[in-house]
């Protein structure tokens, strides 16, 4: 009996020292009574996790919880933490790289109406990933989070311009059905509609334009500007904007049928093409030092926002011909014009 009584005293010290599994914990946690009660629980078991990557698999699985529940703000901040984590995948839950997880935290900052928490984390170590996948939604994120924050027609052009931009770039492919959506909601024109649903019947986003589904009545829609709405009568007040979105460049190609972007809806001639933005002057000279490699003529322009941080944009002029857009295209550099 007093061996027993040693053993299963051994039992709880290293249950205690060690914690529970994550796969135990998630259990437990499914088997609670209610959403908000399994949140409760994961938080005060998360703490004990048996090692780092049951950790990690816990607090990614406690952010999808909060996610579905609506709970944006806590669940961006459950997805930055297990993304903060080296270690590996745990069986039985979802794999997950750090840089998905950083995407996933910046999806609930968007979707809280915290842009500034948003470009945060895109500016990160997220922009270093070498995956297609990755790039692609940074840069949509980038354009969803511009798109929550502008105050004139002017600055709701230019993003417009660089969405349809993206709708052909093949590097893009992985994110042109959102792309084509926000296209739709935010010009209100049925022809974006009419080449989601072509192109992708089968997608949530092709189900939400053609009314069989309603879109999540998230914050983040409310924030999204459209044409034609409020956001006119304001501009009338409002300073021209010399801003422009936030975009990192990368080698990868762009692809044909971009060109269709480089022309407004209006008779305005494009000035530059923009490449990139960054936080360090270094990164964009590094831009600069490979353009000027490919027989371009790149420079940086500074820019200071509202928050205080300023980032380094780097710049061709277009030329006299207008195809500078096209040369670079060409030249594997992904790029926008600039009115």
């Amino acid at each position: 009996m007093k061996l027993l009584a040693l053993f299963s005293s051994l039992m709880l010290f290293a249950s205690l020292a060690f914690g529970q599994s994550a796969k135990e914990t998630s259990q437990k946690a499914m088997e609670a009574s209610s959403a908000g009660e399994a949140v409760e629980i994961l938080k005060k078991q998360i703490p004990q996790a048996k090692n780092a990557a049951d950790k990690r698999a816990l607090l990614a699985f406690l952010g999808g919880l909060q996610e579905q529940l609506g709970a944006y703000k806590d669940a961006s901040a459950s997805y930055a933490q297990a993304a903060g984590i080296s270690a590996p995948n745990v069986e039985g839950f979802p794999k997950k790289t750090n840089p998905q997880l950083v995407l996933d935290a910046v999806r609930c900052s968007l979707c809280s109406g915290d842009s500034a928490t948003a470009d945060n984390y895109l500016n990160s170590a997220v922009r270093n990933s070498q995956d297609e996948t990755i790039q692609a939604y940074i840069k949509l994120y980038e354009v969803w989070s511009r798109l929550c924050q502008i105050e004139s027609n002017s600055q709701l052009d230019e993003s417009v311009a660089l969405l349809k931009a993206y709708s052909d770039f093949p590097s893009m492919k992985a994110v042109q059905p959102s792309v084509l959506l926000t296209l739709w909601y935010v010009t209100g024109q049925e022809s974006w509609g009419k080449k989601l649903r072509a192109a992708f019947p089968k997608s949530p986003e092709a189900a939400i334009v053609a009314g069989n589904v309603q879109m999540t009545p998230a914050p983040f829609w409310y924030f999204m500007p459209k044409k034609g709405s409020a956001l006119e009568a304001a501009a009338e007040n409002a300073a021209e904007s010399q801003s422009v979105p936030m975009e990192k460049s990368d080698d990868s190609s762009a692809g044909a049928g971009a060109d269709d972007s480089s022309q407004s809806e209006g008779s305005e001639k494009i000035k530059k093409q923009q490449l990139g933005l960054f936080k360090s002057r270094d990164n964009a000279q590094g831009l600069c030092d490979r353009l000027k490699e490919k027989g371009f003529k790149p420079y940086i322009t500074e820019e200071t926002r509202p928050s205080g941080t300023t980032y380094f944009i780097v710049v061709v002029d277009e030329n006299a011909k207008g195809n500078v857009g096209e040369q670079l295209r060409s030249a594997g550099f992904e790029c926008y014009p600039i009115f």
